[in-house]
């Protein structure tokens, strides 16, 4: 029997500085291995969900919360960010921010550094996510030399590292190019398929995420969940439209030619 690990029961959430909840009435359960993609277009909330998990809601941005949200055995608002972080690793769509080590090796094995583990085990860590991300040769420049596909890989490695059960993606290909987030979606995939950690990614680029399979999408609009489907299911209908997400060019290639 597949396990929970998260849970969110009739869970809302409202930012202090706004009138009316930005998340409403979320119900949703994600299975440990899962590999879920939420998406919907700006202002939707899946961003404000993901804060919700990582613990950036309520640390850094206050507000209130109604019904119950369990990431874990962590109950939302009663661990620290750095306690959901043992759980939760999260690559953020701005990489630049997310780096801390004047060189790439530094800024992989920073989490291990701070936990005060050995050299020996630092060095075994890091050769072996350096490898698994194609960023062994690149370990003695600085982040920021890198171009923006080696940037995602090195910010992956940083939070792989730590092998926390849930990785959460929060729009990964944002400042990536078509051919590049492909390649980024395959390798996010090829990490899922080794490791199985339970997988998450807010990206509003289907077509870019679909490269690789998905078990679920998630759909989104204005705090609501509209949608929790199998791709295969999900594409058939005309949702994506509605919320004003671009469906993939194949299938508006196939509706043109007359195929159902």
């Amino acid at each position: 029997m597949k396990q929970k690990i998260i849970q969110f029961t009739n869970f809302s959430f409202q930012y202090d500085a706004q009138a009316e909840p930005t998340l409403k009435n979320i119900d949703l359960t994600i299975y440990e291995g899962e590999k879920v993609l939420i998406v919907g277009a700006s202002g939707s909330g899946k961003s404000t969900l993901g804060k919700c998990l990582n613990g950036l809601i309520p640390q850094n941005d206050k507000g209130s919360s109604t019904g119950e949200l369990t990431i874990g055995t962590n109950d939302f608002g009663q661990a620290s960010i750095y306690e959901l972080s043992l759980t939760v690793g999260t690559v953020l769509q701005d990489t630049d921010s997310q780096f801390v080590g004047l060189t790439v090796a530094e800024d992989i094995v920073f989490s291990l550094e701070n936990d005060q583990r050995s050299q020996a085990v630092m060095q075994e860590a890091l050769r072996f996510w350096a490898e698994k991300t194609d960023l062994m040769d690149h370990l003695a420049k600085k982040p920021q030399e890198l171009s923006g596909g080696q940037k995602q890989r090195v910010s992956m490695a940083g939070v792989l590292i730590d092998e926390t059960p849930i990785l959460l993606f929060d729009e990964p290909l944002a400042n990536l190019d078509p051919q590049t987030g492909v390649e980024a979606i395959k390798m996010i995939d090829q990490l899922y398929q080794e490791k199985r950690f339970t997988t998450i990614i807010i990206e509003h680029r289907l077509e870019e995420v679909l490269a690789a399979a998905v078990d679920r999408i998630i759909v989104m609009e204005e705090g609501r969940i509209l949608a929790d489907s199998t791709p295969n299911e999900l594409l058939k209908t005309d949702m994506l439209q509605q919320v004003g997400i671009r469906e993939p060019l194949y299938l508006a290639a196939l509706k043109k030619r007359g195929f159902p």
